[in-house]
């Protein structure tokens, strides 16, 4: 026979049972929150050489000045970028090494936590740009070594070519002249490889008069 305070109970002792879970997975979650250590966890990161943790998982060990990164030290995120070198006001300054997430590694001058003065970027997928940089980007003189055996050098605006330079193409053909937005533009020489020579003015990677 049907007895409606049996079921009510088991209701009653469901209720209870998966509460008792859900309290018990509370503390265990918090648990592993609060065993996670967060701020300086080793040295002295005031005046001195320490560690410091932050929550989102970076850390850095250097050295430290006014309980500021100031000096040598190597900063860690977690999406694999890298940092080894030289710190002023918590920003790189000076010479450093930077390992970005694609693995790109750029080795060279910081100013104000942007790559800026002369630099080498080696790139991942082949290839290599030496030369000057200014907030992040090719700005200036520089030699690009392509991966596809092609070569550039001259100068630079915002990672494009701009200005004057060579382009050298893998058959060993090569335009020497003025670029913009990284197209010949301006004034220009292509030369093949018989020796013979084309020049003018171009536009879009184009000669338009000669």
């Amino acid at each position: 026979m049907f007895n409606p305070n049996k079921s009510k109970m088991k209701k009653l002792l469901i209720l209870f049972v998966s509460l008792l879970a859900w309290v018990s997975y509370g503390q265990e979650d918090n648990e592993t929150s609060s065993d996670l250590e967060i701020g300086c966890i080793s040295g002295d990161c005031e005046n001195g050489l320490g560690k410091y943790v932050w929550k989102n998982g970076d850390y850095y060990y250097g050295a430290w000045k006014l309980g500021k990164m100031e000096g040598k030290g190597t900063y860690y995120k977690p999406n694999g970028s890298i940092y080894d070198g030289f710190w002023r006001n918590n920003k790189k300054n000076g010479q450093g090494k930077l390992v970005l997430p694609n693995e790109d590694i750029y080795n060279g001058d910081f100013v104000d936590g942007m790559a800026e003065g002369f630099g080498v970027m080696i790139y991942k997928k082949g290839g290599s740009f030496k030369g000057d940089w200014k907030n992040n980007k090719m700005n200036g003189h520089g030699v690009m070594n392509y991966a596809t055996g092609e070569r550039y050098v001259g100068e630079y605006r915002n990672n494009l070519r701009q200005g004057k330079g060579r382009f050298t193409y893998k058959n060993g053909e090569s335009y020497y002249g003025e670029w913009q937005y990284g197209e010949m533009e301006g004034q220009g020489t292509y030369t093949y490889l018989d020796g013979s020579e084309q020049s003018g003015i171009w536009s879009n990677g184009e000669i338009v008069k000669q």
